[in-house]
C-alpha cells in the first residue's frame, strides 16, 4: 500500500497544490520567526563578546573598587564601568532617551572604536553613537533619569561610536564619557561595576575565586564569559517576547493551514471516492486504506514543510537584509539558521498536515465498497451536531458574554480579553448549525440580485454545512482578529483624548530635573511666546503635617491656575490643603479636618479638602510662603491660545522647548497635541504590522475557499451537465460558483466584522469604561471595506475552478 500511495501521489501531484501552498506559507512564517529570533540572538552575543572582549572578570558590590582590584596578583588591568539610564538634548536631534557609559582608560579593556572624532579627556566632553545623528562639535545636554542627587551638564561632542548591527543599539541613543562626568550626571543612581583583565597566568574561573577571596562575601565576581552571558539575557528577554508575539500569528496560521488542509484532503479523496472503493473491493482493508492516505498526508507534508523551511530561511534573508539597508537598530545584519528551529517548523508541517487529513481519511473508509461504487452524486448533507457539542458551544458562547460584560462593568481588560475568547470559541463550536443559517438568510437576497443562478448559488452553498463551515471558520478568524483590532484602535484613538484630559488637565506643562527646580524667568519667557494664553507656576516644598509624617506639597494661584487648565481640578483657597483620596488616607485625614502644616520658615493652619484622584497634595501660594523660606518652582503649567490650529499648537510646543532647553537644560517639557500625535502613530503602527500578520491567515484561508469551490464541482459534475443540458451556459456555470464562493466569503467577512465591532468596543470600554467610549469613533467605511474585499478575494479564489466546471462539456459530465 505504501507504494500504491507514492505512486498516487506522483500521479496526481496538482491536486495538492492547495495543501502544500497551505503548508509551505504556515511552516515558512514559523522557521521566519524562529531564524529571526536566532539571528538576534546570535547578534546580540557576537556584539557582547566585543564588548567583554579582554575581559576575565567582572566585580560588583561594597569593596569593589578599580584601585584595590588591581593590586590583587594575576590582574593585569583594572576599569570601573559606570553606566545610567539618561535623556539626551540637542539642537538637531532633541529629546532622546538611552544610557549612558564610562570608557575605560586602559585600551586592553576599552571595547568603544572611535570612528570619527577622539576620545574624550575629561569632565564636558563625550561621544555618542553614530546613528543618533549629532555631528561632532555639537553640545548636548544629559539629564540621568531618577538621579536625586546628579547634575544636569552640556557637554561637547568629540567624538562618534559607531553601533551598526550591534545589541547596544537597541537601547536608544547611547553616550560615552569618562567615569568622572557618569558620577557626576548620575551620582548615587549610577550602577557600577569594575572589569578586570588578567596576567595569563590563570584562567577566568581561578582569578575569579581569588578575587571573590578578597571581597566582602556581599559582593558579587564573576567570570567574562558569564557576564556576557547574563548581558546578553537582558537583551534577549526583548527579543523572545517580540519572538512569542510574532509566533502566537504563526499558531492562528497554523490552526488556519489545518482547517484548509482538511478541506484539501476532502476534495481528493471525493474525486478518488470509486478508487478506494475498487480498492476495498479487491481485498484491501479499511485500515490498509487508511495508512495509504496517511502516506499520502505525510509525503505531502513532508515535501511542503522542506518548502516551507526554505521559503522561511528566505524570507529571513530578505528581512534582515532590508532591516540593516533601512538602518533598523535590531541586529540582523548576519543571519544565523539554528538547526534546531529549522527541524521545529518541518516537525510543525509534518504533524499538522497529518492530524488534518486524519478526519476525512476515516471518513472516505465508512462507506461501504458497493456504496462508493456508485456514480458520485452531490448529496446534500445533514447540518446536524451532536449534542454534547451543540451544549459545549453554547456554554462556551454565554460565559464568554458573561466575562465580557463583567470585563467593561469593571474595566479590566484580562477578563474582557477571555470573554472575547471564549465567545469566539462558541461561535465556532455552533459554525455547523450557524453558518447554514445565515447564507440561508443571505442567499435569499443573492437569489433577487442575481435570480435564477443566484438561487442556485445559495442552494449550493448549504449542501455541504460542515465543509462550508470550515472553510467559513477558517476565514472568520483572520477576519475577526483584524476586524476587532481596526474597531479596536479606532475607538481608543477617539477615547484617548478625554482621558488624557484628565490625567495631563494643561496643554502644556515644562516639569524639572530632580530637585533642582525651574528658574523664575524662564515663566515670563513663556507667557511672551507666541501661541500662549496662560502661565501658571507649581512650586514644590518638603513639609510636615501634624507630625504625621512628611509632605511633598505643591503651591500654586488658584486663579492663575484655573485660567490654563482645560479640565477642572480641585484648587486650594488661602487656608485650605487640598489632598487626593490616598493622601487623606496616608495621612489618616477627612475631609473638613484641620491640620498644621510646618517647613523650615514657619507653621500654618489649614482646612483638609478632597481633591481628584492622582493629583498632588496642593496649597495655596501664600501659604507655602509662610511656611516653606525657598520653595523651587516644579512645574509651569501652561495654556495655548484659543483657536490654534495642531501646527501652531505645535509650533508654540516647540517655542517652548526651546525656551526650557535655553534656560533649564534637562527640564521635561511635554504636550498634549504631541503626545496624542505620537499615540495616533504607535496605534497606526500597530495596525499596519498586526494586519501585515494577520494576512497571513487570512491568505490561508482564501485558499481553503478555493478549495471548497474545486470540491463542488467534483461533487456537482452531473449535475452541472445537466444544468448545461437544459440550457444554462458555461458563462452561467462560472457565475453560480462564482456567486457561491462570493456569499460564503461574504458571510465569513460579515461575521468576522460583526464579531470585530462588538468585541472590539468592548476591549475599548473596559479600558475607559462604557461611558467614555467615543462610538462615534467606529471605523464604518473601513469594516464595509473589510467586508466588500473579503468577498472579492473570495471571488477571485474560485475563478479557477469556475473556469473548469464551464470547460466541462454536457455529454462528459453526464456520463459520470
Amino acid at each position: 500500500m505504501r507504494e500504491l500511495a507514492l505512486a498516487q501521489a506522483r500521479a496526481h501531484a496538482g491536486r495538492y497544490v492547495a495543501s502544500i501552498l497551505a503548508v509551505v506559507i504556515a511552516v515558512g512564517y514559523i522557521v521566519a520567526t524562529l531564524t529571526l529570533n536566532s539571528t538576534v540572538g546570535t547578534g546580540i552575543d557576537n556584539s557582547l563578546a566585543v564588548q567583554y572582549q579582554g575581559t576575565d572578570a567582572v566585580a560588583s558590590g561594597p569593596g569593589a573598587r578599580a584601585a584595590d582590584l588591581a593590586r590583587i596578583p594575576g590582574v593585569a588591568a583594572t576599569t570601573d564601568d559606570v553606566s545610567a539610564s539618561v535623556r539626551v538634548d540637542s539642537a538637531i536631534d532633541g529629546k532622546s532617551y538611552g544610557d549612558a557609559v564610562s570608557i575605560a582608560d586602559d585600551s586592553v579593556l576599552r571595547w568603544q572604536q572611535v570612528s570619527d572624532g577622539e576620545l574624550p579627556r575629561g569632565l564636558g566632553e563625550a561621544l555618542v553613537s553614530k546613528d543618533a545623528g549629532i555631528p561632532v562639535g555639537s553640545e548636548i545636554t544629559v539629564t540621568a533619569l531618577d538621579a536625586s542627587d546628579g547634575v544636569t551638564t552640556s557637554v561637547r561632542v568629540v567624538g562618534l561610536v559607531d553601533l551598526s548591527g550591534t545589541a547596544q543599539r537597541m537601547r536608544g541613543t547611547t553616550v560615552f564619557a569618562t567615569p568622572a562626568q557618569l558620577i557626576q550626571w548620575a551620582g548615587e543612581a549610577a550602577t557600577h561595576e569594575v572589569r578586570i583583565a588578567g596576567d595569563g597566568s590563570l584562567s577566568q574561573r581561578e582569578l575569579a575565586t581569588r578575587i571573590r577571596e578578597a571581597l566582602p562575601a556581599d559582593s558579587t565576581v564573576t567570570t567574562g564569559a558569564a557576564a556576557t552571558k547574563d548581558a546578553a539575557g537582558q537583551y534577549l528577554g526583548q527579543a523572545e517576547v517580540l519572538s512569542t508575539i510574532l509566533l502566537s500569528f504563526g499558531a492562528i496560521a497554523v490552526v488556519v493551514a489545518a482547517l484548509v488542509i482538511a478541506n484539501t484532503f476532502a476534495v481528493l479523496l471525493a474525486a478518488r471516492t470509486q478508487e478506494l472503493a475498487l480498492l476495498r473491493c479487491v481485498g484491501a482493508t479499511a485500515s490498509q486504506v487508511r495508512r495509504s492516505i496517511r502516506t499520502e498526508a505525510a509525503a505531502v507534508g513532508i515535501i511542503a514543510s522542506v518548502l516551507g523551511a526554505g521559503v522561511g530561511i528566505a524570507l529571513a534573508w530578505v528581512v534582515g537584509r532590508v532591516a540593516t539597508a533601512a538602518d533598523a537598530p535590531i541586529p540582523l545584519s548576519m543571519l544565523h539558521v539554528d538547526p534546531l528551529s529549522v527541524a521545529l517548523g518541518v516537525a510543525v508541517g509534518i504533524v499538522m498536515t497529518m492530524v488534518a487529513a486524519s478526519a476525512p481519511g476515516r471518513a472516505a473508509t465508512r462507506l461501504s465498497p458497493l456504496a462508493a461504487l456508485q456514480p458520485m452524486d452531490a448529496k446534500p448533507e445533514s447540518a446536524r451536531m451532536s449534542l454534547g457539542r451543540r451544549v459545549l458551544g453554547l456554554v462556551m458562547l454565554a460565559a464568554g458574554i458573561a466575562m465580557t460584560v463583567v470585563g467593561v462593568l469593571v474595566q479590566q481588560v484580562p477578563a474582557a480579553t477571555v470573554g472575547g475568547l471564549l465567545s469566539f470559541l462558541g461561535i465556532a463550536a455552533l459554525s455547523t448549525t450557524m453558518v447554514p443559517a445565515l447564507i440561508s438568510r443571505t442567499g435569499i437576497v443573492l437569489a433577487r440580485l442575481a435570480g435564477p443562478v443566484g438561487e442556485l448559488a445559495a442552494g449550493n452553498a448549504g449542501r455541504n454545512p460542515r465543509r462550508t463551515a470550515a472553510t467559513v471558520t477558517a476565514l472568520l478568524i483572520g477576519v475577526a482578529l483584524t476586524s476587532t483590532l481596526v474597531v479596536g484602535i479606532a475607538t481608543v484613538k477617539s477615547s484617548a483624548p478625554a482621558a488624557m484630559d484628565e490625567q495631563f488637565p494643561v496643554d502644556v506643562m515644562v516639569s524639572s530635573a530632580g530637585n533642582r527646580g525651574l528658574p523664575p524667568a524662564l515663566g515670563p519667557r513663556i507667557t511672551a511666546t507666541t501661541g500662549v494664553s496662560g502661565v501658571s507656576a507649581l512650586e514644590r516644598a518638603d513639609l510636615v503635617i501634624d507630625g504625621r509624617g512628611e509632605l511633598e506639597a505643591f503651591g500654586v494661584s488658584g486663579s492663575a491656575a484655573q485660567s490654563v487648565l482645560r479640565t477642572p481640578i480641585t484648587l486650594p483657597s488661602p487656608g485650605r490643603l487640598v489632598l487626593s483620596p490616598a493622601g487623606l488616607r496616608d495621612n489618616g485625614l477627612s475631609p473638613g479636618d484641620t491640620a498644621t502644616v510646618r517647613g523650615d520658615r514657619g507653621d500654618v493652619t489649614v482646612t483638609v479638602v478632597e481633591g481628584r484622584d492622582g493629583q498632588p497634595a496642593l496649597l495655596d501660594h501664600t501659604d507655602m510662603a509662610v511656611s516653606a523660606s525657598s520653595p523651587v518652582i516644579d512645574a509651569y503649567w501652561i495654556r495655548l491660545s484659543e483657536g490654534n490650529s495642531d501646527d501652531q499648537s505645535l509650533a508654540a510646543t516647540d517655542q517652548v522647548t526651546e525656551l526650557a532647553r535655553e534656560l533649564a537644560p534637562g527640564s521635561e517639557v511635554q504636550g498634549m497635541i504631541a503626545m496624542r500625535g505620537a499615540i495616533d502613530s504607535v496605534f497606526d503602527t500597530m495596525l499596519m504590522v498586526v494586519a501585515g500578520l494577520l494576512s497571513v491567515a487570512v491568505l490561508i484561508a482564501l485558499i481553503g475557499v478555493g478549495n471548497t469551490m474545486a470540491l463542488s464541482v467534483l461533487e456537482r459534475r452531473r449535475e452541472s451537465g445537466l444544468l448545461r443540458a437544459l440550457g444554462l451556459t458555461r458563462k452561467g456555470v462560472r457565475a453560480m460558483l462564482i456567486w457561491e464562493a462570493l456569499l460564503v466569503a461574504g458571510v465569513a467577512s460579515g461575521m468576522g466584522v460583526v464579531f470585530g465591532l462588538v468585541f472590539g468596543t468592548a476591549g475599548t470600554a473596559s479600558v475607559f469604561g462604557y461611558d467614555d467610549v467615543v462610538l462615534s469613533g467606529i471605523p464604518w467605511v473601513q469594516l464595509f471595506a473589510i467586508v466588500l474585499i473579503g468577498g472579492v478575494c473570495g471571488m477571485i479564489a474560485a475563478l479557477l475552478p469556475a473556469r473548469r466546471a464551464g470547460a466541462i462539456s454536457p455529454v462528459s459530465a453526464m456520463a459520470g
